[in-house]
């Protein structure tokens, strides 16, 4: 039986303080609780309703679920992505799936875990990273699997390897599972366009070969960042020819637009109607309207999302819980590129969900602190402290919600059948370390990290590498 409500939380002006309750505590007060609040449990469990599970004997024994499973956390509340509310109970593991969700009885002689306390929840998706040469190195993952990071996509901002099959077939083991957009401007190097030209039609038609085979090879779709020279110089026409082929494949456009500041309001415009004319999936990367004087217009461009949503365009955004970017860090005094309400703006608006924006060098050196601080960050600041979003909330928007946008069904979320990347945290301590002084410090927090149910991370150790291409 699966019970919901089970992690008290008291909205206080320091934001939200969680109680975590003892299963007999909750039992002893389930005679104040509604039907309602009973979990609806999947049909693709085995595990009994409360109603089917009453015998019509009371002399007889209710059915016992015992799952085939190599290993069990139990005593844990069950966050599961789907934004739906905690429930209390275990989860089963065999092979590299969820075996059952629910309250079975353990198979004797597998391994347990204890989650008393703790809170289970899918692996967080970064979805927008430029980590594509760290992984390629081999370098150690803790800067991810300390966040709860289990996927990552690199290749953001128009830059990425340009084999993407050869990357994959050559990259060392991965300790998380990784996938890769092909970049707008390694594409205009793979068509030898001159770096201060636009693109002719001749070389159009070249780019357009090469990002159909590299969208073949497994690469999730297109990224652009048109701020940056050359990339600033391929018109929309252009984007809109390559887009076509996008869509074709399935895969979505990742676009860091023309402009984040003074001409933020047409560049945004740009890339709505591209996906108007394509029907590409949009993904606005990191949301905002750049430095004090553009504040105010961010409202109207979650404004112009909601109505090119409604409308039928499929565009979310993503964003970092950081009111500074990276071209901020070294500014004096330290500009900020959006506001701490415009940030709060975005991360509570439902068409946004968290990305990262990490980029990080060898030896895990870093300049900016969301590489190493941003997921913690997320559930420490903005959801225990602030109070801006529940917990439910704040884990479907790095699991299930870019889970949808890369088309993964079997991740994202802890249902039966899906991949096993579980994440067991702390949500009274869950919190980010680092800072613009020391940008690469562990966070605190997250006690084990499972990657295709692998142990990828055990209390500040990295195990397995059984990451795989996404």
């Amino acid at each position: 039986m699966l019970y919901r409500a089970e992690i008290s939380i008291t909205k206080t002006s320091k934001g939200r303080e969680w109680s975590m309750l003892t299963r007999r505590q909750f039992l002893i007060g389930m005679g104040a609780v509604t039907a309602s609040t009973i979990f609806s449990l999947s049909l693709n469990s085995k595990v009994a309703s409360p109603k089917d599970s009453m015998p019509a004997d009371m002399n007889e024994k209710p059915e016992v679920f015992i799952p085939d499973c190599d290993w069990v956390i139990e005593n844990t509340f069950i966050v599961d992505g789907s934004g739906q509310p905690a429930i209390y109970g275990k989860i089963a593991v065999k092979g590299e799936n969820i075996a059952a969700i629910g309250d079975f009885q353990n198979p004797s002689g597998i391994k347990v875990i204890d989650g008393r306390g703790l809170v289970a929840s899918p692996g967080f998706i970064d979805i927008h990273t430029h980590t594509e040469d760290y992984v390629y190195s081999g370098e150690s993952m803790a800067p991810f699997l300390t966040q709860g990071v289990t996927t990552q996509v690199g290749g953001n901002c128009g830059r990425s390897p340009r084999d993407i099959a050869g990357y994959f077939s050559t990259v060392p083991s991965l300790a998380i599972n990784y996938g890769l957009l092909l970049g707008y401007r390694t594409l205009r190097e793979m068509a030898g366009v001159n770096n201060n030209k636009r693109a002719s039609i001749a070389e159009l038609t070249k780019m357009q070969k090469h990002l159909a085979k590299a969208l073949e090879s497994g690469a999730l779709g297109l990224s652009t960042g048109l701020e940056y020279a050359p990339q600033h110089l391929a018109t929309t026409e252009e984007l809109t020819t390559l887009c076509h082929i996008v869509k074709q494949y399935g895969g979505f456009y990742a676009t860091h637009i023309r402009s984040e500041y003074n001409g933020v309001i047409p560049a945004l415009e740009e890339a709505i109607a591209i996906g108007q004319t394509t029907g590409v999936s949009v993904q606005y990367s990191h949301i905002k309207a750049g430095h004090e004087e553009n504040w105010i217009k961010f409202p109207e461009l979650l404004n112009m999302m909601e109505s090119a949503s409604s409308s039928g365009v499929d565009i979310t955004a993503d964003v970092y819980p950081y009111t500074f970017s990276s071209t901020d860090i070294g500014t004096k005094p330290l500009q900020h590129s959006i506001s701490e309400e415009n940030l709060n703006r975005a991360i509570t608006h439902p068409l946004v969900f968290i990305g990262s924006d990490t980029g990080i060098y060898s030896g895990g050196r870093v300049n900016h602190p969301r590489a190493y601080g941003t997921y913690p960050r997320v559930l420490g600041r903005m959801v225990r402290e602030k109070g801006l979003l529940t917990l439910e909330e704040a884990i479907a928007k790095m699991t299930s919600q870019p889970a949808k946008r890369l088309k993964l069904k079997n991740r994202g979320l802890l249902q039966t059948g899906c991949k096993a990347d579980i994440v067991l945290l702390d949500p009274k301590t869950i919190i980010d370390k680092a800072m613009l002084e020391k940008p690469a410090v562990f966070s605190e927090g997250i006690r084990q990290v499972w990657v295709n149910g692998a142990l990828s991370w055990d209390a500040g150790v990295q195990e397995d590498n059984m990451g795989q291409v996404v």
